[in-house]
């Protein structure tokens, strides 16, 4: 269990750079190739853990791996559309805090039809038991990287703010 959370705090760091990285308004080539390279190392660490969590075999995991790479693609996608769920709480005001929760319901909606697709899908390669453990090890990294996403962005917020007097 000690090495799971590890590996979930390993990854949501990754995630939290890689998210921080997003922001900066135009990014160079090598900023770019060095996204693309996280991005991958996230995947590879996802698989590693999913791999030994769920003892999927050597001859389950390939079959396995395309199709959690497109789940992941649809996923990150579909989270990443709507521009208006991501504005952050301190951002929120009376007139754009309906669009926001209405922004956010719809990315929950889109991402369980993705899940709920991706369902079957994963009966192609992997056991129903292990597919219920994928979904509730998934779930488990996303709050991980939130929470980290979350301080790091308090701790830069109060970093970057002059002290007032």
């Amino acid at each position: 269990m000690k090495r799971v959370f590890i590996l979930l705090v390993a990854i949501a760091t990754i995630f939290a750079q890689d998210t921080f990285a997003q922001e900066k308004p135009q990014k160079s080539e090598a900023e770019r190739a060095e996204q693309k390279a996280k991005r991958e190392q996230i995947m590879q660490t996802r698989l590693e853990l999913l791999k030994s969590e769920l003892n999927i075999t050597p001859e389950q995991f390939v079959k396995f791996e395309p199709i959690y790479r497109k789940y992941r693609q649809e996923i990150s996608r579909v989270t990443s559309m709507n521009k208006e769920a991501r504005i952050k709480k301190a951002n929120t005001t009376n007139e754009n805090a309906l669009k926001i929760v209405s922004a956010r319901l719809a990315n929950q909606i889109f991402t369980a039809t993705v899940k709920q697709r991706y369902l079957m899908i994963f009966t192609e390669a992997i056991e129903p038991l292990q597919i219920m453990e994928l979904y509730r090890i998934d779930e488990r990294v996303s709050r991980e990287a939130q929470k980290i996403i979350k301080s790091r962005s308090n701790t830069e917020a109060t970093t970057a703010t002059p002290p007032t007097k």
